[in-house]
Parts: C-alpha cells; structure tokens; sequence
C-alpha cells in the first residue's frame, strides 16, 4: 500500500534500539579438542534513514482523467518538477528519520585441536540470515512512499554459507635428533594454510533505462522480476539476465507504481573458495634452543583459481550481468629472519 503524500514532516523521533543475543556450548570431546556450537542473533528497530519528501504526488488530485499526469510529463521531460512537488518551489529535501529495522540470525558451530601429534587446527562454519531496510545510517530509501520496497537480505552482512579451516602441522622428522646436521637439514619443517568457503552475498539490480516512476528524483528503482533466476555463471553472463524486464509506468497500466517487482535480494553474487599455504623451515644453528633461521615460502591463492567478485548490476548496461573483477592472481612470497 502508498500513502496519499509526504507533505507531513517528521517530528517524532524514537530513539535507536539495537538486541544481541546468544546462547551456545562448548565441550571438550577428547584431550585438545574443543568443540562449540552457538546460536547468535541480533534485532534493531527505530533505526536511522533518508527519505525523499519533496517528490511529485502520487496522483494529480486535479487532473482525474489522467491521475499521473504530472508524473508522465516530468518523467518525459516535458514538465518542471519544481512547480509540482509537494513543497513547490524547491527541489530535493531529505528527511532523516528514525523508521527502518533489521534482524539477523546466524548457527555457528566449530572446532578446535590444539596442538595434538603435531597438529593443530580450527574449523568453523556459520549459516547465517541477515534481513533489513536499510543496511548502514542514513542511507535513502529507494521508494518514499514505502519503505518495505527495501526490505529483504542485504548485501552487506547477509553472507548465507561460511566455512574457514586454519590449521599448523609440524612435521615429525628429526625435530629431535641429537645430530645437529640431521635436524638442520631434514627436521624443522611445517606447513600452514587457511581455506576458505563463502557463498556469495546478494546483489542489488538497478533499473537503469528510462524513467517508469516521475518523481522527480531522490527515488532508486530495480527491474521486474519476471522468471526465475539461472547461474550460467560465465565471465559476460553471470546470471540470467533475461529473468529481468523493464517495469511498467502507472500511465501506460502498472500497477506497482512504476517500481519493478524484483526484490533487493534477486541475485546472489558469486562466492569464494581459497587457499592459502605456507611452508616453514627452521634451521637450528646451536644443539640447544639457541639461534636459529626461519625459512617461510608462502603462497596466497595457491591453486591460481580464478575468483569472480563484482558484478555489472544496471539493468541497461550493455555488460549487465558480466564480472566486473576478481580476487586477483596466485602471489608467492619468500622470506627469512634470524632468531637469537
């Protein structure tokens, strides 16, 4: 539903609220090992937003054989948005308000082994939900006359699949020895490395052809939702495109009020799969534990897989859906230092 104007201003301001919440447990399974599952969750309400309070009405009270007159004129450009807002005379006023709200819920579970035969390491995964209107303060709302337009996962915590593995093994060969040349040479070796697994995080499409709403400004939309999103999952088409088309103006018969129907949340991104890998190396150069030199060859992106990241998300762009970067290439490092 829409409101009749945004003539009213704001004067009622509650303060802010923000929840967080936890409940978990966490149980030693076998010596070092240390297992935890959790649940996780927060709730906000009376948050802050903008919204744009000086656009066109939604229908031209004088006019009733065409309603949105004024709004058909100023999107084709042939009327002043100006002389027709709601405050006439002036052009974009944003109101801040606190009116937006969000919650998140997130089951976390892990493990950790602490330095049991050599091996240490800790796994963790997180399913997590985020859910909001507005993601950070201040931030417009696409439509002013409804802010539920904006409500659904957002990109910037809502990140469904999580799971990270770190983990340190010290090889067990001639760390002990009594002869100084076998330890130098064949013992003193380890290998380290985190990998990590995330499912991507939504994307907002924008609709970006021609205007459909005749506000006059201070108003973003998206496109129709129109078949059900498909991953081809190439470099120069991501996702479907074709699951998205062009909204319909209320002058020409939409019924949204030219907003399209797709959901902020429509595609999800696409997600990450690293490696990261060390190799170590000490050097004794006493019998005791004296001086020694660390060897370190670390890898980031070890395998030199390619990792899409951003995507072209304006609907009349001509490389709409297609990747526009990623997360760069295998990068080898090698370094040393002494230790005394």
């Amino acid at each position: 539903t829409f409101p009749s104007d945004l003539t009213n201003i704001k004067y009622n301001y509650p303060p802010p609220g923000t929840q967080n919440f936890s409940l978990g447990i966490q149980r030693q399974v076998a010596p070092s090992v240390v297992a935890v599952v959790q649940y996780v969750g927060s709730t906000t309400w009376d948050q802050n937003d903008d919204r744009g309070i000086n656009t066109l009405p939604l229908v031209d009270p004088n006019n009733a054989a065409n309603p949105y007159d004024l709004r058909e004129g100023v999107a084709n450009g042939t009327l002043n948005a100006n002389l027709y807002r709601n405050y006439p005379g002036y052009s974009s006023i944003a109101q801040e308000e606190n009116e937006t709200n969000a919650n998140y819920n997130s089951l976390q579970a892990g493990i950790r082994l602490e330095n049991r035969h050599g091996l240490t390491t800790q796994l963790a995964y997180t399913w997590s939900h985020w859910i909001d209107q507005q993601q950070n303060d201040l931030y417009m709302l696409s439509n002013p006359y409804n802010p539920r337009y904006d409500r659904g996962s957002d990109d910037g915590f809502d990140r469904r699949h999580i799971f990270n593995a770190s983990y340190v093994y010290e090889l067990p060969f001639y760390n002990r020895s009594s002869n100084l040349a076998a330890r130098a040479l064949l013992g003193g070796w380890s290998i380290s490395g985190i990998t990590v697994a995330e499912k991507g995080v939504p994307n907002y499409i924008t609709y970006t052809g021609p205007d459909v709403v005749g506000f006059g400004g201070d108003f973003t939309n998206r496109p129709d939702l129109v078949a059900k999103v498909t991953y081809p999952r190439k470099q120069s088409e991501f996702f479907s495109t074709s699951s998205f088309a062009d909204p319909l103006a209320p002058w020409n018969g939409g019924t949204t009020q030219g907003f399209g129907t797709a959901g902020k949340d429509a595609v999800v991104g696409p997600g990450l799969f690293n490696w990261n890998l060390s190799l170590f190396k000490s050097i004794p150069l006493t019998a005791g534990e004296g001086p020694r030199i660390e060897l370190r060859f670390e890898s980031f992106n070890t395998f030199n897989q390619v990792q899409f990241q951003g995507l072209d998300d304006g609907s009349h762009d001509a490389a709409f859906g297609a990747v526009t970067s990623d997360y760069g290439p295998r990068t080898l490092e090698l370094g040393g230092k002494f230790v005394f």
